[in-house]
């Protein structure tokens, strides 16, 4: 692994989600308090449960976010826009790009060196000829289905393009494990785990412990040559494989056989029309969907040669997530649960992961 740059101030902009948190134990695990950005409205508990340092950070006014990088050399953005629902790409587009072009502006100007961004593996494009895709492999121009790829490759190519600071990109992939109190990419697994056998497509989904990617981010903050851009998986595995295991470590009964890929974004959208409006999040979300629908098998190798990384055994990952969930009532209390062996990592070539 290269070596890690002298000690640093470092911002974390989305420091109060799910990889945020993370990410501020991994950089303190390194000897870093980094100021935690917030914004007014947000949720700090997690933040004041571990007495954070702090500061107003708002990617809708830029004139705050160059005050609360000034004298920081590092800034680590894990709050690029997500949306909702699918149903308006052009709205979040437009807010997508321009919370990213606020950030890169406030950090050239507060002479920030190094912008470690957090993206996502939706930006991964098919490797030719089949096969695990890797750093190499992106798309030369939006893709052509779901607005939350075509959102995240603009967001990506912003950062990607920039030319007045340093910046790096991490790609992680489904993330899960303990804190995800929105039950984001969890969803469909809390659903299953509750007896719901919610309707889904099958494909391909590579799965990394958020933990991983906090220490993935750190890592890229401190070292002293970070790669350009780094894929964070820590295994890739079927969606019915994954449902098939949360309904035997639940004692439900095992998920109905997939939908096809018409069908399931069908719902998606009656289920995000539905919640148009309103506060409510979508029974199965269009973005959910098309990751799956599309979802690639990756190679990671970059990410455990440069960066030094051991991914966490799928195994423990889950059984943190069901202790810390069980607690806040997210899944069925313990009685219910019974231990089991994850699903089997295949290759890419019969159906499953290369590693």
């Amino acid at each position: 692994m290269a070596g890690e740059a002298p000690a640093v101030e470092v911002l974390l902009l989305g420091a109060g989600g799910f990889l945020g948190l993370h990410t501020l134990d991994a950089l303190r695990d390194r000897g870093i308090d980094p100021r935690c950005g917030r914004r007014r409205r947000s949720n700090v508990l997690g933040l004041r449960s571990r007495k954070a340092r702090l500061v107003p950070a708002d990617l809708d006014e830029p004139g705050g976010l160059v005050e609360a990088m000034s004298g920081c050399s590092v800034v680590v953005h894990a709050a690029g826009h997500y949306p909702k629902t699918s149903r308006d790409p052009q709205a979040a587009l437009a807010l997508g790009l321009r919370q990213s072009r606020a950030v890169l502006d406030a950090a050239a100007a507060a002479g920030v060196r190094r912008l470690v961004y957090v993206s996502t593996t939706s930006t991964v494009a098919p490797a030719p000829g089949g096969g695990p895709s890797d750093e190499r492999h992106t798309w030369p121009e939006p893709p052509a289905f779901g607005a939350y790829h075509a959102l995240k490759w603009h967001m990506e190519r912003a950062f990607l393009d920039e030319d007045r600071l340093e910046v790096t990109v991490a790609c992680p992939a489904a993330c899960l494990g303990p804190g995800d109190l929105r039950v984001g990419t969890s969803a469909l697994l809390v659903a299953t785990s509750r007896g719901m056998d919610p309707p889904h497509p099958d494909g391909w989904v590579p799965v990394v412990d958020a933990r991983d990617v906090g220490r993935a981010v750190a890592t890229l903050a401190t070292m002293s040559a970070p790669p350009r851009r780094v894929l964070l998986a820590g295994g890739n595995h079927r969606l019915q494989d994954l449902l098939t295991l949360a309904a035997a470590r639940y004692r439900v009964p095992p998920p109905a056989p997939p939908v096809d890929a018409a069908t399931a974004i069908q719902l998606a959208d009656a289920a995000e029309a539905a919640v148009e409006g309103t506060a409510q999040r979508p029974s199965l979300s269009r973005e959910i969907v098309d990751l799956v629908v599309h979802g690639l098998p990756l190679c990671c190798a970059l990410a455990e040669s440069r960066l030094g990384l051991s991914w966490t055994p799928l195994s423990t990952t889950l059984d943190d997530f069901d202790a810390w969930a069980r607690r806040l009532g997210i899944v069925p209390p313990h009685p219910e649960t019974a231990p089991c062996s994850p699903p089997p990592t295949r290759t890419a070539s019969t159906g499953s992961s290369p590693s």
